[in-house]
């Protein structure tokens, strides 16, 4: 009888429990009914969600479309209307004038209007963010659409700026009293539900959204750094879209007769960064063989089973006046160890090398989040022993690397660069090759030659003389090698094929979840 009672009473409690829990839904501002009874998509990543700012995690709401810049960007790089329907300068391009789209409204009813992206890009500009190179002097509304930001300089390329995700426009209920963002809420076509950092966003189609409407009502964002885990959850379930897959998953998941994988080449390089106050990087002559020495078909074709991905130049094909006419080369450690002898280098009876009768070897750290960073820094370290050099591989968060540049431990680091965040590869190098440094560009080394060039083409108009300048400076990042390409990355993304319209981003800006549907 005791039985039947505590069973009973079971059933009760737990019936009173589901009833509290659908009264607090259905207090919630967002309407779930029928969310509820689709299949969520789940999108899987590496990267994990650090943070509501958009300094430090607003790519990651960028690509999941969750807010929008004033500027956007094809395929071919061409720019194009964002939240901005055109743009125009002054003649020295040091004064820009954005009109903006009308009838947009944010995820919380509001309407966009020139006050907020004011809000949004002054609070930026007090971020490590990339709108502090872009030597902003004021920005200010002229009138409801109408946004005006006046430059130190002038800027050619200035809305590139605006595209990056850092410039995402937000509505004032994101920011409390401080200024500080406390939550997400953008003009995209979904808006947030719940963030929960590390690792999870929900969201849910926005039915007011200006542009295409999503088609997938629902959409849940999991951060898994295992490569391995996230190849298991693309063949787990129907509803996942996995991104970020080494070549050996691709392999496996191009097996499974139920998945579709997908693989883009994007504008990212994989390379590495030197300390050059490390008196074995401060001779350019050693940079340069430690560069010849490297078998770059070698890992493109064995590590990322790809075709032609070797880099003798950080920028890939689309960049095509930045190219330079290099040649491809196969290393000779005979001869590129010779080159180092002749340097004052000497070998022992065990064939490595030393220095002052202190062995040559040095750290090189790396990361998982990208599966095949670990096994090209093991190839790497396989290639210079050949020369005698020991390499101790050192495999982190991410984060080390900028703290290691901020603290002057790092003597090499081994990272997968983005040159499409911002469209024009221009801003990318005024941060990374910039005098003093950056955190995932040049550490203690600079070129006055190459600033001087930089500097001019920021106000350069006409076509040609702005690809001599181009060629002037990637020829200078080529021979000097503060930071050494190895392969340009691909994009390798898994799912069912029952989800219709996947297309890849080259620039790494957006999943296009909208154009999604079962």
């Amino acid at each position: 009888m005791k039985k039947v009672f505590y069973t009973m009473l079971a059933t009760l409690l737990l019936l009173v429990a589901c009833d509290n829990q659908q009264a607090q839904s259905s207090a919630e501002q967002i309407d779930h009914k029928n969310v509820e009874q689709q299949q969520s998509l789940v999108v899987v990543t590496p990267w994990e969600i650090t943070s509501t700012d958009p300094s430090k995690s607003g790519y990651i709401f960028q690509r999941l479309q969750l807010a929008e810049t004033l500027v956007e960007v094809e395929d071919n790089g061409r720019l194009v209307a964002g939240l901005a329907t055109d743009w125009q300068h002054n003649d020295d391009a040091s004064v820009w004038i954005f009109n903006l789209r009308p009838n947009v409204k944010f995820h919380d009813g509001s309407l966009l209007t020139a006050d907020e992206v004011v809000t949004s890009l002054q609070v930026a500009l007090t971020k490590p963010t990339a709108l502090r190179s872009a030597l902003i002097e004021e920005i200010k509304a002229l009138n409801p659409l109408q946004v005006q930001i006046t430059l130190k300089q002038g800027l050619v390329f200035f809305p590139a700026y605006l595209a990056h995700s850092t410039a995402i426009i937000l509505a004032k209920s994101a920011f409390d009293a401080e200024q500080n963002i406390q939550q997400i809420v953008g003009t995209g076509p979904y808006q947030v539900v719940k963030i929960e950092p590390p690792q999870k966003i929900e969201q849910v189609a926005f039915k007011d959204y200006w542009g295409e409407p999503a088609n997938i009502e629902r959409v849940d964002y999991l951060a898994n750094s295992r490569s391995e885990t996230r190849t298991l959850l693309a063949q787990s379930q129907p509803n996942y879209l996995v991104f970020n897959l080494d070549a050996a998953s691709v392999h496996r998941l191009q097996q499974d007769s139920n998945l579709a994988v997908q693989t883009k080449s994007i504008a990212r390089t994989i390379q590495y960064k030197v300390n050059v106050a490390n008196p074995l990087f401060a001779d350019v002559r050693v940079r340069r063989a430690l560069s010849d020495a490297i078998d770059r078909q070698g890992i493109a074709q064995s590590v990322l089973r790809i075709q032609q991905g070797e880099a003798e130049q950080i920028f890939p094909p689309a960049f095509a006046d930045w190219r330079l006419e290099v040649a491809q080369q196969q290393p000779n450690y005979a001869e590129i160890q010779q080159r180092l002898l002749e340097l004052g280098f000497q070998r022992n009876a065990q064939g490595e090398l030393e220095m002052a009768g202190k062995p040559v070897k040095f750290t090189l750290r790396t990361f998982s989040d990208r599966p095949e960073l670990p096994l090209i820094a093991t190839a790497l370290q396989d290639q210079w022993k050949q020369l005698g050099i020991t390499v101790e591989v050192a495999i982190g968060n991410f984060s080390e690397i900028p703290a290691g540049h901020q603290d002057g431990s790092l003597e090499m680091a081994l990272f997968a660069r983005n040159y499409g965040m911002i469209p024009d590869p221009t801003a990318s190098l005024l941060t990374d090759f910039a005098p003093e440094g950056s955190d995932w560009g040049v550490m203690n080394w600079q070129n006055v030659t190459l600033t001087q060039a930089l500097q001019q083409l920021q106000i350069t108009f006409e076509p040609s003389q702005q690809r001599d300048l181009k060629q002037q400076i990637a020829q200078i990042i080529y021979t000097e090698r503060p930071i050494t390409p190895i392969v340009f990355y691909q994009q390798n993304v898994a799912s069912h094929k029952s989800l219709k319209g996947l297309e890849l981003d080259p620039f790494e800006r957006s999943f296009r979840l909208n154009k999604l549907s079962w």
